[in-house]
C-alpha cells in the first residue's frame, strides 16, 4: 500500500464516521405528527429553518458525502495508475 492509499483510507473512514453521526442527529421528515402537535411553518422556528441544528446536520451530511465520494474516486484512480 502506498502512502496515498493509507491517507485516503483514513480520510474515507473519517468521512464515514461524520456521515453516520450527522445522520443520527437528524430528525425524521415525517409530517404526520407535526400537524397534531401544532407545529407550523408560520412560527419563528419554521421561518428560520436554515439556521437550526437540523439544517446544519443536513449540510454536514451533504458535504461529508461529497468528500467521501471524491476521495474514494481519487484514491481509486491514483492507485490504479501505479
Amino acid at each position: 500500500m502506498s502512502v496515498i492509499e493509507i491517507v485516503g483510507g483514513i480520510i474515507i473512514m473519517l468521512c464515514a464516521v461524520v456521515i453516520v453521526v450527522a445522520v443520527l442527529f437528524q430528525e425524521g421528515k415525517g409530517g404526520g405528527m407535526n400537524a397534531l402537535s401544532g407545529a407550523n411553518e408560520s412560527s419563528y422556528l419554521g421561518k428560520n429553518k436554515s439556521r437550526t441544528l437540523q439544517a446544519t446536520m443536513v449540510r454536514v451530511t451533504k458535504y461529508a458525502g461529497i468528500a467521501f465520494v471524491v476521495v474514494t474516486l481519487a484514491v481509486y484512480f491514483i492507485s490504479s495508475k501505479m
